[in-house]
């Protein structure tokens, strides 16, 4: 894998410094960006063009998260890998279902990392070892009807669809922004097995998700 350019956004200096000396030990990757606040983010990812944004979950006084919706607002294509210190059940959800491509932790060792970057850049997704067998667990060890991954927000979404609401209406619920409401209904069509609104009511009701 050669020429993986990469956009990290951490509001920790040491943290920014200490990736792009780990990474400088690996042939092929080149961090052309640093940012500590989703207005840099958004000013490095569109000066910079990366192939990757490696981006921390909590930035100061902001959430990684708004980070995140505000890039792939920018560009939905955007290839994006969070990197967190917490391998919290409702973090990890909450970024795949937006749109980041995977999940890592800075405990992980530098090879977890760099795969993951990797992989992110080919297109793929990637998970930390302890978030796989987290999501593993929460995919078989739960519940007959508890469906797969299906959180508090994804409930209220499929009430609020159960009402006939707009995306418009959910957005507005719920605090997000359209794009944000679009990409989350998106996931919870994929994970459903429906492809339209009603039949997402129906194979919820029928799941006892409602």
């Amino acid at each position: 894998m050669t020429g993986v350019s990469i956009l990290i956004v951490d509001d920790h200096p040491v943290v920014r410094k200490g990736i792009k000396s780990l990474l400088s030990n690996y042939d092929g990757y080149q961090v052309v960006g640093e940012a500590s606040t989703t207005r840099e983010a958004l000013e490095q990812f569109h000066e910079t063009q990366p192939e990757v944004v490696l981006l921390d979950i909590r930035l100061a006084n902001e959430s990684g998260l708004e980070a995140l919706d505000a890039i792939l607002d920018a560009n939905p294509q955007a290839r994006v890998l969070m990197l967190s210190s917490f391998d919290d059940e409702e973090y990890v959800q909450r970024s795949l279902q937006a749109g980041a491509r995977g999940y890592v932790l800075k405990g992980d060792s530098d090879a977890v990392l760099v795969t993951a970057i990797e992989a992110v850049a080919k297109g793929r997704r990637a998970l930390s070892p302890q978030v796989t067998d987290q999501l593993v667990e929460q995919l078989y060890g739960a519940g007959k009807g508890s469906g797969p991954g299906f959180d508090e927000v994804d409930r209220r979404m499929m009430g609020l669809l159960a009402e006939g609401a707009s995306n418009g209406r959910i957005a507005e619920e719920l605090f997000m922004s359209d794009s944000t409401v679009k990409r989350r209904l998106r996931s919870i069509f994929t994970r459903l097995g429906v492809s339209r609104r009603a039949e997402a009511v129906a194979e919820a009701m029928s799941r006892g998700l409602l």
